[in-house]
């Protein structure tokens, strides 16, 4: 019996603080915003993104010859394997691993650089994300802005990456 009274008391006491959590959760204002996507809609982030694919448009036009090049020596391969002397084949094979490690190092290299513009924009963007973040929060009376991709389900109302990305452009 004592045993059931206390069960009782602390379902009653859950189900108590249970509640009193749902009054609070409505009364705070929350709003969810999807940082990445505010910053990279942004007038600054689509010029930087313009001019990276403009100076790597030469690596990327040699990676897909090379990559058809390699498809050619392939199907050559693939075609002729039956034919081809084992010195054909094996110089064929070096043509290939040679094509792919230059393939590999200019991927690399495009890579390299696109992290590097990529640095150099979070630097240069994340302080003025933040402050027009406070701003929002401020102007909108929020309790709590939590990123988007933690968000299972949200109301469009809630959203304001849009917000976030209007006041960026505007800040310049």
């Amino acid at each position: 019996m004592r045993h059931s009274l206390i069960i009782a008391g602390l379902l009653a006491g859950l189900l108590a603080g249970l509640m009193s959590g749902s009054v609070v959760a409505q009364q705070a204002n929350v709003v969810v915003a999807d940082s990445q996507a505010a910053l990279m809609a942004t007038d600054v982030a689509k010029k930087a993104i313009e001019k990276l694919q403009g100076e790597l448009k030469t690596q990327r036009d040699r990676m897909e010859a090379i990559r058809k090049e390699v498809k050619v020596i392939e199907d050559r391969f693939q075609k002729d394997a039956s034919v081809l002397s084992e010195a054909d084949k094996k110089n064929m094979q070096k043509q290939a691993e040679s094509k792919l490690s230059e393939y590999r190092n200019l991927a690399e290299t495009v890579q390299k650089r696109s992290q590097e513009v990529q640095g150099e924009l979070l630097q240069r963007m994340i302080p003025k994300m933040e402050a027009v973040i406070d701003e929002l929060r401020k102007a909108g009376g929020y309790d709590i802005i939590i990123e988007k991709k933690n968000v299972i389900f949200v109301d469009p109302a809630s959203d304001i990456t849009r917000k976030i990305t209007e006041k960026l452009n505007a800040a310049k």
